[in-house]
């Protein structure tokens, strides 16, 4: 059972796992926290210790980790194929655990991490941090209004940047797919968080041959998602020529008006259509800040995909999961959204191999 450790106790915090490009990011997150501390990290990858010297960390042992009472919570920053067994382990040593998304290779993988946080009474956040864009609660507070009305119309696109698609990250062999599932399930944890899980999906993911050269695995995307009061379109590029972020954008189309929201630069724009309390026209907002790019550099323990340099989601991702840690309050990304991503995205695959032909989840 994951422990409560109440408001007075600092947070001891370590890493299993740290060839993820955004293990530096929520490392300096835990380091910048005042009632936190990092306290240690565990890889058997040779970049470990350039890791560690480079974080001000001790490379220590999993067991050592595991024992340790001091240490209240584990980062998950595996290859994929390891996320559930390690974040297992952590489960059943009594820690809480935040686990890098998509949580796993498949369905199968983010279901054995919900049965494993259901048997030890654990608590289990998974790593969607784009989900803390304040333009993604204002969204998400819109649609339970009911301010558009009747939402019946949804647009969602997404991309990989920096070319990223054609890295060993997106090529993992038994992970469900390339960029379309290591990058896009951040999408689909936006579009379930709004809209829940669809009845069905019509899908075509496609690899241009010739264009984009032999090794990555998809080039660009669309799909529909099938409710039984709406429809979401949603489409992928794996070649985003701009920095992430910038494109990725939701549209709600409704009988009372329109919203597009942006998650970062977080943004957003509503249109009323002057029926309620307000008045015709639009509405915009962009959040108050000096942006800083979402990916930053190379590293040497970061040699093959640029570590994140923007901070403030991790920031907000911290801050919600010492809160659950801290009082016991609900995990604001259970395990539970990982599984629903990975059963989507797999319906998607399993579409696109037969043409878009409907598959029923």
């Amino acid at each position: 059972m994951s422990k409560i450790i109440g408001p007075d106790t600092t947070m001891g915090v370590a890493c299993f796992g740290i060839t993820h490009p955004h293990t530096s990011g929520r490392v300096r997150a835990v380091q910048r926290l005042s009632n936190a501390r990092m306290m240690g990290a565990w890889d058997d990858s040779p970049l470990l210790q350039p890791f560690c010297d480079a974080l001000g960390l001790e490379p220590r042992s999993k067991q050592e980790i595991l024992d340790d009472p001091a240490v209240h919570a584990v980062y998950i920053h595996s290859k994929s194929n390891k996320m559930a067994d390690l974040s297992c382990e952590a489960l059943e040593a009594g820690k809480a655990v935040l686990c890098e998304k998509p949580a796993g290779r498949n369905s199968a993988d983010a279901r054995k991490i919900v049965e494993a946080v259901q048997r030890h009474d654990g608590m289990l956040q998974v790593g969607y941090c784009w989900r803390f864009s304040p333009a993604v609660d204002a969204m998400h507070e819109v649609l339970k209004s009911g301010r558009l009305g009747k939402v019946m119309q949804v647009r969602a696109h997404g991309g990989c940047s920096h070319d990223e698609a054609d890295t060993n990250h997106m090529k993992q062999p038994e992970d469900i797919g390339g960029a379309m599932f290591v990058i896009s399930c951040h999408l689909f944890d936006r579009v379930i968080h709004h809209f829940g899980m669809p009845k069905s999906v019509n899908a075509r993911i496609t690899k241009f041959p010739g264009v984009m050269g032999p090794t990555s695995r998809e080039d660009a995307a669309g799909a529909v998602l099938n409710y039984d009061d709406k429809i979401v379109v949603v489409d992928f590029f794996s070649w985003d020529p701009l920095p992430w972020l910038e494109t990725w954008d939701i549209t709600a189309y409704g009988t009372e008006g329109v919203m597009y929201s942006r998650p970062s630069p977080s943004s957003y724009r509503i249109y009323d259509k002057g029926n309620q309390d307000h008045p015709e026209g639009w509405t915009e907002w962009n959040e108050t800040s000096f942006p800083i790019n979402w990916a930053s550099k190379k590293t040497i323990y970061s040699p093959e995909l640029a570590e994140i340099g923007n901070p403030v989601f991790f920031d907000r991702e911290l801050a919600a999961f010492s809160n659950s840690v801290r009082t016991g309050a609900p995990i604001v990304i259970p395990a539970t959204q990982a599984l629903n991503i990975s059963t989507l995205i797999e319906a998607l695959f399993a579409s696109a191999k037969n043409s878009g032909t409907e598959v029923f989840l």
